[in-house]
């Protein structure tokens, strides 16, 4: 996952690069840390209950829906939103994500994982505007929006910033935000990235535009964040027309 838009500047190209000649699958965990080699497990989980919660129902209609993966990485959580059904856009900053994302995803689907619908990767910044007129996509547009490790990548000076851009692109009302809290027992103070975080920062960042619908410790998730790890779902809220 690549950082956006930081004032921590890695060489996110070189090492997906690197990664990818020599070393093998099993070693990328270890070369290229975020890299967990598949979906959340605690996204799994919750995606197989989304016909039984509530907060969903807006999303089971014949109407395509569509998913946002800010900072996707190889794609794992794109192809686990395609197979639920969403339209889903995975979003990085580094040209070599997004052609790995590509690739993996491809293999996949070559290998029998079907899914139910479309999804694409693009290269831009997410805090620009310029892919979603590639895309032909306004704002408001998004049912359904993930965040892994994104949020945590940044600056801290920008999780304003980041609050109001998924606010900007969530539909009110039914459109929901996903938010794997991460890493929970990391001190603020420690530094980054990832740089540490409490779940009370998410509630200040986004109760001014979102309801919290859920909030939970997973069963599942990855190893890093077994014990700490939190799930919270946010629901846009309504927009009061002038």
């Amino acid at each position: 996952m690549a950082i956006p838009r930081s004032d921590e500047k890695l060489d996110y190209d070189n090492l997906f690069d690197t990664a990818e000649d020599i070393l093998r699958p099993s070693e990328a965990r270890s070369f290229l840390p975020w890299d967990k080699l598949c979906a959340s497990p605690a996204l799994v989980d919750l995606m197989a209950q989304k016909e039984t919660l509530p907060i969903f129902q807006a999303h089971s209609s014949a109407t395509p829906k569509r998913a946002l993966v800010p900072g996707c990485d190889r794609g794992y959580d794109a192809l686990l939103f395609a197979q639920h059904g969403y339209e889903t856009v995975g979003v990085e900053i580094s040209g070599s994500a997004v052609r790995e994302a590509k690739k993996w995803t491809g293999q996949q689907i070559a290998a029998g994982q079907k899914t139910l619908s479309p999804m694409g990767f693009i290269l831009a910044d997410f805090f620009e505007d310029e892919w979603l007129k590639v895309l032909g996509i306004g704002k408001e547009q998004f049912d359904l929006v993930y965040d892994y490790a994104f949020l945590v990548a940044m600056n801290p000076t920008m999780r304003k910033k980041w609050a109001k851009r998924m606010a900007d692109h969530i539909t009110p009302g039914s459109g929901l935000l996903v938010c794997l809290e991460y890493p929970l027992f990391r001190p603020p103070e420690s530094g980054g990235p990832p740089h540490g975080i409490t779940s009370s920062d998410y509630d200040a960042l986004l109760r001014e535009n979102f309801e919290k619908e859920m909030h939970y410790m997973p069963k599942r998730t990855h190893k890093v964040g077994e014990g700490s790890d939190m799930v919270s779902v946010w629901r846009r809220k309504e927009v009061a027309k002038l």
